[in-house]
Parts: C-alpha cells; structure tokens; sequence
C-alpha cells in the first residue's frame, strides 16, 4: 500500500494512545489524512472506527469518506473539523461523554462551538 491516497497520508494507529499523542501533535491546521483501520477479522492491532470517531470529536476532527483498501484494512479519511458545531444526535451524546470525563479538548469545543 502506498503512504498515499488522494493526496493525503495513510496513517495507522495500533490504539488509542497513539491516536491521541498524534492528534495533539497535529492540531487542527494539519490537512487531514486517511486512517488505516483493520476489520475486526484481523489479526493486527488497530483503533476501531468508534475510537476514530469519539478521540476526533475530542480533539475538533471528523471522519467522512471510507474506502476500500484490501480484505484485512480500509481508509477512513479523517480532517479537521471545517464546519462549526454537530447536528447528530451520536456526536452530541459522545460531546456529553467526554464533557463530563473532562476529556473534550479546547480544539473540540472551537470545533463544536462550545
């Protein structure tokens, strides 16, 4: 697999503290990259979908497209946030979540217009 796709990084994290340290080292100028996430079937170390999508919140990034990448793996892209704040009812339940475990970040809360 190449280390890009569609003009972004192919990135992979093998959990969710690596997710983590990375997006804090990014921040939210970064230009986005497509995630790496193996299927549950596999039998290597990945994030799942729902930890991209709660540590994204988190940290004011949101996951988008999906596609395909082989029968163990596929990308999931995965930006800032560009639009202010979130209409579904998940992401809000999630908002909650993390508010009250004092894990929203500052970024998020910009993000979500908080």
């Amino acid at each position: 697999m190449s280390d890009e796709h569609e003009g972004l990084e192919v990135v992979e994290f093998s959990d969710v503290e690596e997710l983590r340290n990375w997006l804090t080292t990014a921040g939210t100028a970064h230009p986005g990259v497509w995630v790496r996430l193996r299927r549950a079937s596999s039998s290597v170390p990945s994030i799942t979908f729902r930890d991209l999508l709660v540590e994204g919140i988190a940290h004011g990034w949101s996951e988008s497209t999906r596609h395909g990448c082989d029968d163990d793996s596929y990308l999931q892209k995965f930006t800032p946030r560009r639009s202010r704040g979130t209409a579904s009812q998940r992401n809000l339940g999630i908002v909650r979540e993390l508010d009250s475990q004092g894990r929203l970040t500052e970024e998020g809360r910009r993000a979500l217009d908080l």
